[in-house]
């Protein structure tokens, strides 16, 4: 799908249309619809879990794209705040669905499975991929980029998720995901908006989310005039919600089945394979910007919302599902796996928050995390996970120990009124 054509230059008097390019992409997005509509509605190919897997999650893939297009034209048709608030959820959409119907049934492995693996991957994985993406296009300018320096205001996001973090041991020490632990998690994201919407407009714009620019077919959408924006934002939004609902439970179910009969473990193939199809879309125009160089920051600070947003929203939309499916409220009993699995996606966000509470992302810090994260692939123990979590909270607390002026002094440039810095 196609997020690199560049923007073009707005006029008052234009008149701007996708380009053939744009039209294609769109055109291919939209074509997945046939092998969905076959599967689900015609029967075709029912008696294949392959073919249901790859009709649906192709169709997933496509609409995870549309609603990141729909998220980035809205951008600056409605006030900040509020779109950081809507924006947020809508980006994530198919991974909150997929968590929704794995609690509903009361999955909860799986569901321990899919929350964990989409936080673990954008840490360990998406985080490194903006530096690296961003010293790779340098050099291949002949220039040497090894840092990103994140605004004060981008130290906001970080904050949160540090709280966001530490609570994350509470729940693992409780051994339950109830729905107090849900009014938290959406009262520390809720926190966050709210000073998100009191912070100084001008501010922001020096490298924080109001700067944020459209690019290729969002780019071209906010330029159109307003009937036909909100048509195309009105397809986009409307293709992915009919996809999410008519073909993420078959997805699921074709997953698993396709796991049982290869002898695949469906914890795992749950816990990477659905986060990397849903998430994908999403973060691929925060590795666009890291390629500009420029623009690193912001896409490293976009990856850090979506952290964020997933460790706060998307635990806290286990139990609301889990209590709906089973009737009435209740709080999910935690098992050992689960509980590992939380400890250790926990000890990881507590590490990779403080490496970021400097403000400053250096590649040693990239290699850390994707090093520490890919060990859990070579050694996939239980015993390893936790020797491994531990590793991380005692890397946090040396991390902490060593640059805790650094740490003081950025926290209190971050949080004070944007009159008094200097």
């Amino acid at each position: 799908m196609d997020h690199t054509d560049a923007p073009r230059m707005a006029h008052p008097t234009a008149t701007y249309a996708y380009t053939p390019r744009q039209w294609l992409t769109i055109g291919i997005a939209t074509a997945t619809l046939v092998p969905l509509v076959a599967v689900r509605f015609l029967g075709a190919g029912t008696d294949s879990t392959s073919i249901v897997a790859a009709a649906t999650g192709l169709a997933i893939v496509a609409a995870s794209f549309t609603l990141s297009w729909g998220v980035e034209s809205l951008e600056g048709s409605m006030p900040q705040g509020i779109a950081l608030a809507i924006l947020a959820l809508i980006e994530v959409a198919p991974e909150y669905t997929f968590e929704a119907i794995l609690a509903y049934r009361q999955q909860i492995e799986l569901a321990a499975a899919s929350m964990t693996g989409a936080n673990r991957l954008l840490l360990g994985f998406g985080w490194p991929l903006i530096l690296f993406t961003a010293a790779l296009a340098a050099r291949s300018r002949g220039q040497r980029y090894t840092t990103i320096a994140l605004s004060r205001e981008q130290g906001i996001p970080v904050t949160f998720l540090l709280g966001a973090s530490l609570y994350a041991f509470v729940i693992v020490l409780k051994g339950t995901l109830s729905l107090l632990d849900s009014a938290v998690l959406i009262a520390i994201y809720g926190a966050y908006i709210w000073t998100m919407l009191h912070r100084h407009e001008p501010e922001m714009e020096e490298g924080g989310e109001a700067a944020k620019e459209a690019i290729g077919i969002p780019a071209t959408t906010k330029a159109m005039p307003k009937a036909r924006k909100w048509t195309a934002i009105g397809f986009f939004f409307s293709f992915g919600a009919f996809v999410l609902y008519v073909g993420a439970e078959p997805f699921l179910d074709a997953v698993l089945a396709v796991a049982r009969s290869f002898g695949i473990s469906q914890f795992a193939l749950i816990q990477w394979l659905a986060p990397f199809l849903s998430e994908f879309p999403e973060s691929l125009t925060a590795y666009i910007w890291a390629a500009t160089v420029i623009a690193a920051a912001m896409g490293l600070g976009t990856l850090i919302s979506s952290k964020l947003n997933q460790w706060t929203l998307l635990i806290a939309t286990i139990p609301i599902a889990y209590s709906l499916g089973a009737g009435h409220v209740q709080a999910l009993p935690l098992g050992t796996l689960a509980r590992e699995e939380i400890f250790l996606t926990a000890a990881q966000s507590l590490f990779g928050t403080v490496l970021l509470m400097t403000l400053r992302f250096d590649l040693w810090k990239a290699f850390a995390l994707l090093i520490l994260f890919l060990i859990q692939f070579a050694l996939p123990l239980a015993r390893v996970h936790i020797v491994l979590a531990w590793v991380y909270v005692a890397a946090a607390i040396i991390y902490v120990t060593i640059f805790q002026r650094e740490i003081q002094a950025v926290l209190i440039a971050s949080w004070s009124p944007a009159g008094e810095r200097r």
